[in-house]
């Protein structure tokens, strides 16, 4: 399974035009290609404004099923290009691979927190093994689900975290919860001993889903 996403970052001034437009999109996305995509707004992690648009595809055969459907959509096509003047740039997008599931899988959560960070080429095996035991604790520490992912397009050898709340309320729980977790601690410190990762690559973003 793979999650593809696409962010879009407002223009200055227009973040408030931009979110309508996000929602129309999604619905329009998932009536044409027949899979539901999500609509996300940034709450931290990225310019005051971007939004996401995100959905779940099983392969690239189905996600280049997708593409050729809105490829040849006038709507599609009209729809997008309503976005001109209200976009800060063209969106990027993403294509990451779900590497494990922690948790029971459900559909996206209210709340969204996506961390990642670019693997060090010492040894790739043990830096994906430690972000599958890594995110299994953070799982048992909080109650919450989660999602390891590995990019599959875009930036390479990315790896991602996704953990999920309904609530704010029990997002400042998870967070208080691993914060003060030695276990955590001591496993994020490994990780920094042993060089898994780009210095400094590590980046995280908190989302909620938009109705």
């Amino acid at each position: 399974m793979f999650i593809q996403s696409a962010e879009l970052t407002a223009a200055p001034g227009k973040s408030s035009e931009l979110g309508p437009k996000v929602a129309e999109m999604r619905d329009f996305l998932s009536a044409e290609t027949g899979r539901e995509w999500w609509s996300w707004a940034v709450l931290a992690g990225r310019p005051f404004g971007t939004q996401l648009l995100s959905t779940r595809v099983d392969g690239f055969a189905q996600m280049v099923e997708g593409q050729m459907k809105l490829a040849g959509s006038a709507d599609w096509a009209a729809l997008s290009g309503s976005a001109s003047g209200i976009l800060d740039h063209p969106a990027e997008t993403y294509l990451n691979e779900v590497v494990a599931v922690t948790g029971e899988q459900t559909a996206p959560k209210q709340f969204t927190t996506v961390t990642r960070a670019t693997m060090a080429m010492s040894d790739m095996a043990a830096t994906m093994e430690w972000s599958t035991k890594v995110m299994e604790h953070v799982t048992k520490v909080t109650g919450n689900g989660g999602t390891v992912l590995a990019s599959a397009a875009g930036r390479f050898f990315d790896v991602g975290w996704i953990s999920g709340s309904d609530t704010a309320e029990e997002m400042d729980a998870s967070n208080e919860a691993i914060n003060g977790d030695a276990e955590y601690a001591a496993m994020v410190a490994r990780a920094g001993a042993d060089g898994l990762f780009v210095e400094g690559s590590v980046e995280r973003m908190i989302l909620v889903k938009m109705p």
